[in-house]
């Protein structure tokens, strides 16, 4: 197994799932293909999305492969060469810099040059590149992921609910007018069912064929969730890799195998026939929002009834039937593929005449929109049945936490429907550009003088919260909630349902450390040491070593307080001279400790949530948990980044009201404050006080 760097440490580590007996038996394997692989030394990405991007830097940043990702847009792929990447996934940058070539802070010849790879025992090189120059990039190379957007079509036959494949059907014929060589097409996209045969059809025109030219299609769809891409990419669920059940489609499937087992287990790499493939990624995404749309149907019930749509959540989590994944009541489900995904399920459905089943699926997006409208009556219920004049703050843009995208979120839907009921909004989003919040909500129909005059988008929460008259929550940003997170001893461990084998950080109290705030993180570490985010070794010998982060500009340096300095670009700070937390030299710092003096050839780990695990005010003489791996710890409680809703209170209008759409928040420490609370899924203080 792989050593793992500590991106993936703060991606969550590596973690074993169970494999079904079913996909062990699809599972690919040398044995079982019989067909020798070809090789893969260049691979071009079509497209520098969400998918194209963050897969090609993990695919650069895993393997020995030279990876080029092409897009006719100029100022995206500048972006991508820039130190502001166009779309944000945490631990993102921090590959794209480790393996980008031409990288504008000169990181290879200073930081990245010498480092040892996860995956290998050779220096790293430049192997990430970024171009406009498609048809060359196209005659490099000897696999092609096809990465293009793949919208819902807005004309003609099946608009609403179709797949738009303009763009798809344009790269597969630049494909076939430019190749020069036998190339393997990868269909990423997520597409129709028998796209892959459109595709095999348009590159088998004789315009190739007549120069000699042989392509073999698959199709590979992504099954990355957004926030948490990068990890999906470094520790997979599962490779689907669909082809025809020919020698050649076969020996194509067997290469694009090689490609991700160079840090895939082999067993989670699965083959199967092209149609089975496609259909899966359709499958998947509406299961899943089947059951969002599913626990929202429920949220409407406990509202009525005063049952807790949480406590019901978790009741039917602990069921192992059905686990606690997806079960969070909410706005409704947002993101590019949910909602496009069910259409073209529901498309397809309608195509083949199975009625009844388009109208089973098309009701889970009826749900979702209703979920949104019931969410907009409640609040204007609410607020006197009138939002005239008032000014809502609309606190998260995105569709979930984790991510810059805002195609399908709630949030458009919400505050259009606020502005149609002439009130002024208010909105502020940590991550997402100001620009593409004009733009989402111009393209959803608001007119832009209204735009205008009622909409404004600020730098910060407190900005748009002051002299409010209502906050709404529409995304679970980490930042935006007030609960206190249970401190970690070894008497909690079990509540935090800690999985781990023994041994790491011990004896904390020699190095002075007293930390106030700490980020949980897993690793797989082997007698060697570990690697941190930068690439930099932490031999494993005595003494504990220490990765800091300047999260202001992601600069990350290593110290070790016992030994000498292990990074070429020692800390300039008090740090270098002491340990103690408290002479942290600049806010929100990060740390990351790991006794090396213990390491198992192989440790795993699993995530523990999604949200900061707090070790306020731990007592020097209290032992952090002996079985933790790593511990990730910033300087100060206050700092945080978490938001002062006592601040909030203080500046907005009275009577003031929190429509917490995500759930994010101790609904008692604002009412505590004078807030007025209303969630969904549960009764808020107006049933409650109709009840007393």
């Amino acid at each position: 197994m792989a050593l793992a760097t500590a991106a993936e440490l703060a991606l969550g580590g590596p973690s074993e799932r169970p494999v079904s007996p079913a996909a062990m038996d699809s599972t690919w394997s040398p044995s079982t293909a019989n067909h020798p692989p070809k090789a893969i030394k260049k691979i071009t990405c079509l497209g520098s999305g969400f998918v194209g991007g963050p897969t090609s830097a993990v695919v650069a940043f895993k393997s020995s492969i030279e990876v080029t990702v092409v897009d006719t847009n100029a100022d995206k792929i500048a972006a991508w060469q820039s130190n502001a990447l166009p779309i944000y996934e945490p631990g993102l940058y921090e590959i794209v810099r480790a393996v980008r070539g031409n990288d504008p802070a000169g990181q290879h010849s200073k930081d990245h040059g010498t480092f040892q790879t996860a995956n290998n025992h050779h220096p790293t090189r430049p192997r990430l590149f970024f171009s406009t120059e498609i048809d060359q990039a196209i005659r490099d190379a000897d696999l092609i992921f096809v990465c293009v957007n793949t919208p819902t079509k807005t004309h003609g036959i099946g608009k609403g609910s179709a797949a738009d494949l303009d763009f798809v059907e344009s790269a597969t014929r630049t494909i076939a007018r430019v190749a020069t060589q036998d190339t393997i097409v990868v269909e990423k996209s997520t597409v129709p069912c028998n796209t892959a045969q459109s595709i095999r059809e348009i590159v088998s025109c004789p315009q190739s064929t007549g120069r000699g030219v042989r392509f073999d299609v698959l199709s590979n769809p992504e099954f990355l969730a957004e926030g948490t891409a990068v990890r999906d990419l470094l520790r997979p669920d599962r490779i689907i890799i669909g082809s025809l059940p020919t020698p050649s489609g076969l020996r194509a499937a067997a290469s694009l195998a090689e490609v991700y087992g160079q840090w895939v287990p082999r067993e989670r790499i699965i083959t199967m026939n092209l149609w089975s493939a496609e259909l899966s990624k359709l499958a998947a995404n509406a299961m899943l929002a089947q059951r969002i749309s599913s626990v929202n149907a429920l949220s409407a019930i406990c509202e009525v009834t005063g049952a807790n749509v949480d406590e019901v959540s978790h009741a039917c989590g602990l069921d192992s039937r059905i686990g606690p994944q997806m079960l969070n009541a909410g706005p409704g489900f947002g993101g590019s593929c949910f909602q496009k995904d069910i259409f073209n399920i529901v498309y397809l459905s309608e195509s083949l005449h199975l009625y009844e089943i388009a109208d089973y699926w098309r009701a889970i997006i009826d749900m979702n929109e209703h979920q949104k409208q019931r969410f907009t009556k409640r609040i204007i219920s609410c607020l006197y049945n009138n939002l005239a004049g008032k000014k809502l703050a609309v606190l998260g843009f995105a569709f979930k936490k984790n991510t810059s995208d805002t195609r399908e979120s709630p949030a458009i839907t919400l505050v259009t429907n606020f502005l149609t009921e002439r009130a002024r909004v208010a909105i502020y989003d940590p991550r997402v550009p100001q620009q593409q919040i004009w733009r989402e909500l111009a393209d959803n129909g608001c007119d832009p003088e209204m735009l205008k005059r009622n909409v404004s988008v600020c730098s910060s929460a407190y900005t748009a919260c002051e002299a409010a008259d209502a906050v709404v929550i529409v995304t679970e940003w980490d930042e935006f909630s007030n609960k206190t997170v249970t401190a970690v001893t070894p008497i909690a461990k079990e509540n935090q349902q800690i999985r781990a084998d023994p041994g790491t950080i011990k004896n904390t109290a020699s190095l002075n450390t007293r930390p106030k705030i700490a980020d949980l993180r897993v690793s797989t570490s082997t007698r060697s040491g570990v690697e941190n985010t930068a690439g930099f070794r932490i031999p494993a010998r005595k003494g504990a070593g220490i990765v800091i982060k300047d999260p202001k500009n992601g600069e990350i340096k290593t110290f070790n307080p016992q030994q000498s300095l292990l990074a070429s670009n020692p800390v300039q700070s008090p740090l270098a001279k002491s340990s103690n937390f408290d002479s942290l030299p600049h806010q929100n710092i990060s740390l990351l400790l790991r006794d090396p003096n213990v390491l198992p050839e192989r440790t795993d780990r699993s995530v523990l949530g999604s949200s900061a695990v707090s070790l306020a005010n731990v007592p020097s003489h209290v032992p952090i948990d002996e079985h933790l791996q790593a511990i990730e710890v910033t300087s100060n409680p206050n700092e945080s980044g978490r938001l002062d809703w006592a601040r909030i209170a203080s500046s907005m209008r009275k009577p003031m009201f929190v429509f917490d759409g995500r759930n994010i928040l101790d609904h008692g420490k604002l009412e505590a404050l004078g807030f007025r609370v209303e969630v969904i899924g549960k009764r808020g203080t107006a049933a409650r006080e109709r009840q007393t």
